[in-house]
């Protein structure tokens, strides 16, 4: 789940897109491909929060973990905190301010994680995507511990200690997403503002 976004003023992934807060939309999109939805919050504050949605949309069958670390805010502690507490193989990660994730992209990469410590879309210009992808829990569970002990908090770190990763073109997903918008994050007003004349496109 999202913190509070100084440029949003409010948590990110309770933002309303259309009616619905912007996780749920996220949460919909993977839920017909995941064995089990877990959403990792900072606080336990942000935890209720989180629970009055799902119980307002009625949604079933999402468990809500708070992150242990409280000093430190970066996406790795919120990974370490899904990786311990997942109970499956394999773990997709999924940011809160990704609404548009599209569930052909998802099936992709999904279709190509056996046998991979992590699947991560990389971009032409060598950018990569690593909290929209794959990873094989347990070993990327205690890459997350190593770096934090090592106080490395970038998601990078987690791949460097990592043997086996399948690197996904952006250009192999585009087949499958033709505008990339599954990689679209809302990060100020002006990408709000985007988000909401796209979904009124499609």
């Amino acid at each position: 789940a999202g913190g509070k976004s100084s440029r949003l003023g409010r948590d990110k992934g309770l933002l309303d897109i259309c009616g619905k807060p912007m996780f749920l939309w996220v949460l919909e999109a993977c839920r017909p491909y995941a064995n089990k939805i877990l959403i990792v919050t900072s606080s336990i504050k942000q935890k209720k929060e989180y629970e009055r949605y799902l119980e307002h949309f009625s949604v079933k069958g999402v468990k809500i973990v708070v992150d242990k670390e409280s000093k430190i805010r970066c996406p790795l502690i919120g990974a370490r905190t899904a990786f311990e507490n997942a109970e499956s193989e394999y773990t997709f990660l999924l940011p809160c301010d990704n609404p548009l994730v599209n569930g052909n992209v998802l099936q992709l990469l999904i279709s190509m994680s056996e046998n991979y410590d992590a699947v991560v879309p990389r971009w032409p210009n060598g950018y990569i995507e690593p909290l929209h992808s794959i990873y094989e829990t347990d070993k990327a569970f205690n890459a997350a511990k190593s770096s934090l002990a090592a106080h490395r908090f970038d998601m990078r770190a987690i791949l460097e200690r990592l043997d086996k990763i399948l690197y996904v073109s952006t250009l192999i997903i585009k087949k499958f997403d033709h505008n990339l918008f599954t990689f679209f994050n809302v990060n100020s007003p002006m990408d709000l503002k985007k988000l909401k004349k796209i979904m009124k496109n499609q």
